[in-house]
Parts: C-alpha cells; sequence; structure tokens
C-alpha cells in the first residue's frame, strides 16, 4: 500500500510539473471574433467599447471577451515604423497607380489601418542542389563567328532564412500569407519573447504547426530561392533552359515568433483590396491595384481607333497594287505608315498625359487631407 502511495505521488508531482511547464511555455489573452469577416481578434487587454476590425474594416462592437491561452512564441520583431510613415507609404503607393479612382481618399479607409503581431515560422537551415543550363559561347562555323549554347552543369550550397505564416482563417489569408513569405528577416531586430510588448495591439495566435506551414508555404519558397541563388552565384546572364534540382528536401529547424504588419483592408467596386507593409520597414509595401474603368476607357480611347488605322494602312495600299496603280500603291503605303506611327505616337502621349492629370489630381487630393 506504501509503494502504491509513493507511485501515485510520483504521478501526482510529473502532472502538476507538466502543468506547469505548460503554464511557462502558454500566455493569457482576451478575444473576440469579428462579425463580418469572423476573423478573430485578440489582445492581452480587455477589448470594450468600438473597434475596427484589422482585417476587413468592419466596425466592431465588442460587449463580451473571451479569455484563451496560446503558445508562447520564442522570438518577436518589434514595430519600427509608425502609423504616419504606413500611411505616406500608402498614399505614395495609390498616387502612382495608373488608373486609381481621382477622389481615392474618400475611398481607402486609413483611419482604420492597423499595426498587427502575426505568428510565422522562421526557418533556417543549408540546401544543396545540382543545375544544368546551356550558357552562351562564341563557336566556329564555316569560317563565320556565330552565338552558341554549351551544356553545363554543377552544385550550388548556401544557406537560406525563410518566413511562413502559422495562421489562416482571417480575411485575406492568401494574399497576406504570400506576402508574408516575401519577407526578408534577415537583420531585423528580433528579441525574446515578452506579453508587455503585445499591449495596444492586436495580434493572431498560431493554429498551425510548423510541418503543414512549410509544406503549404516553405517548399515552394525554398525552390525559388536557391534558383535565384544559382543564378546570382552563376554571375552570367547569358544562358537558357536553366534548371534547378534540391539533393535533400528535409524539414528544417524553425522558430515560431511574432512579425509586425501594417494593414489596410477595403472594397472598391464590389472588389476586396488590401494594403500590406512591413513593420520593420525593411521589405517595402504591397497592396492590390485599383482600376476606374472610366479613366482607364478616357486613356486608352484613341487605341481603339489604332487598330482601323492599321487595317486601312494595309488595306488600301495591297488593293491599289491588285489594280495596277503601282506609283500610287508606293505612295499611299508610305503615307498611310506616317499616319499610323504618328496616331500611334499621339495615342501614347493622350495616355500618359491622361495617367499624369490622375497622379497629380490624387496627390494633391490625397496629401492635402492627412
Amino acid at each position: 500500500m506504501s509503494n502504491f502511495c509513493h507511485v501515485l505521488r510520483f504521478f501526482c508531482m510529473f502532472a502538476s510539473s507538466i502543468e506547469k511547464l505548460h503554464e511557462m511555455n502558454s500566455f493569457a489573452y482576451y478575444s473576440v471574433e469579428c462579425p463580418v469577416c469572423r476573423s478573430p481578434i485578440n489582445s492581452v487587454s480587455p477589448l470594450s467599447g468600438e473597434t475596427l476590425c484589422p482585417f476587413c474594416g468592419a466596425v466592431c462592437h465588442i460587449t463580451a471577451n473571451l479569455t484563451e491561452k496560446a503558445e508562447m512564441p520564442e522570438r518577436i520583431a518589434t514595430f519600427s515604423t509608425s502609423f504616419d510613415e504606413f500611411r505616406q507609404a500608402a498614399m505614395s503607393m495609390l498616387v502612382a497607380e495608373d488608373y486609381a479612382p481621382v477622389n481615392i481618399s474618400g475611398l481607402v479607409p486609413f483611419e482604420g489601418a492597423k499595426g498587427v503581431y502575426l505568428p510565422v515560422y522562421l526557418y533556417e537551415g543549408q540546401y544543396e542542389c545540382t543545375w544544368s543550363c546551356k550558357m552562351k559561347a562564341e563557336g566556329e562555323n564555316v569560317g563565320s563567328r556565330k552565338e552558341v549554347y554549351r551544356p553545363q552543369n554543377g552544385v550550388s550550397k548556401g544557406g537560406y532564412t525563410i518566413t511562413c505564416m502559422a495562421c489562416d482563417g482571417v480575411a485575406s489569408a492568401k494574399e497576406l500569407a504570400e506576402y508574408v513569405r516575401s519577407l526578408d528577416a534577415m537583420d531585423v531586430d528580433i528579441q525574446s519573447f515578452h506579453t508587455d510588448i503585445l499591449h495596444g495591439r492586436f495580434f493572431l495566435t498560431h493554429n498551425r504547426n510548423s510541418q503543414t506551414s512549410w509544406k503549404q508555404w516553405g517548399e515552394d519558397t525554398l525552390n525559388d530561392l536557391v534558383g535565384k541563388k544559382t543564378q546570382m552565384q552563376m554571375q552570367s546572364n547569358e544562358m537558357k533552359d536553366f534548371k534547378c534540382n534540391l539533393i535533400s528536401e528535409t524539414l528544417p529547424e524553425s522558430r515560431l515568433m511574432f512579425f509586425p504588419i501594417w494593414m489596410i483592408h477595403y472594397q472598391y467596386d464590389g472588389e476586396s483590396h488590401h494594403i500590406f507593409m512591413d513593420g520593420t520597414g525593411r521589405n517595402g509595401i504591397k497592396g492590390t491595384t485599383l482600376i476606374d474603368n472610366a479613366l482607364k476607357a478616357t486613356a486608352e480611347k484613341p487605341f481603339n481607333s489604332l487598330k482601323y488605322i492599321a487595317v486601312a494602312a494595309i488595306v488600301i495600299p495591297v488593293l491599289m497594287f491588285m489594280a495596277g496603280w503601282i506609283l500610287p500603291a508606293i505612295t499611299a503605303l508610305i503615307a498611310s505608315a506616317l499616319v499610323f506611327f504618328g496616331y500611334r505616337y499621339y495615342a501614347r502621349w493622350h495616355k500618359g498625359r491622361v495617367i499624369r492629370k490622375a497622379r497629380k489630381q490624387r496627390k494633391k487630393i490625397l496629401f492635402s487631407n492627412p
């Protein structure tokens, strides 16, 4: 009986230690669900009142909070850019668009921009691959020189760091995951995780394991990265039929971390649009293109007539040749060519003028109404 009590006490102590270890590796937070896009809105502080969903921009009236727990990430990259810097970058991006609406300031909810921490897996490892291509070389051919391409092959090695999103189930998840894949986490100020850093910020908790994220996003990213690195190591643009194959594709070491992202989501002309920017300020800004169809039609209107002019420039001289009017046909061909190229130049000039005018108006409206 005494032995049984000792065994029972041991198991109780073991279970208690496991529970304490789990508590140390997790943190508590508050969560609500957006009523529109169903994305989770998480905070380490209780949520109350009214807030904008960072994933769809909908207004959320918060009446209750759910208390949850999440796995503690190892690292966190903190925000080093401000809301004003994100807004300025977003406005500059929209001003540079060709066919974005002129009155865009009333369409994009800049005030709804949120700085959100995303859980990501940081994969680090070494790669080895074989490559083959045909590289340009000079050859002899019956006394004359011509360009020839000779087969080349070899092995390439190197290191890599890849970032993949560790969550899904949010608005624009696919587009956001694609943006995360393009992030360069090298030389980013990464700190040990502490919940105090999350105060005042929304964040997502991860619902994907390391292997799932790697299978969905990491493998393709590594293949693209290795191909680009290998071509850079070869230091030659004079090649074709380039192929690259990884020798080993084992799951690399991974670390769970939080990465800062600025984001805006909004609707225009029945379509969903977004703007993402890396909160560390190292990886630039990316967003979907807005198109004002009326503005585009105005800019490209002369091109609609260009195809008819091209047909006339060919048909009229051919008919004159067939009728035996050789000299008039040659004159008509030269005149038609001059009309065609002159009108094409005008069409390009007109398109550029409309786009420049629209950009100037967008810039005036956006930057005069911060």
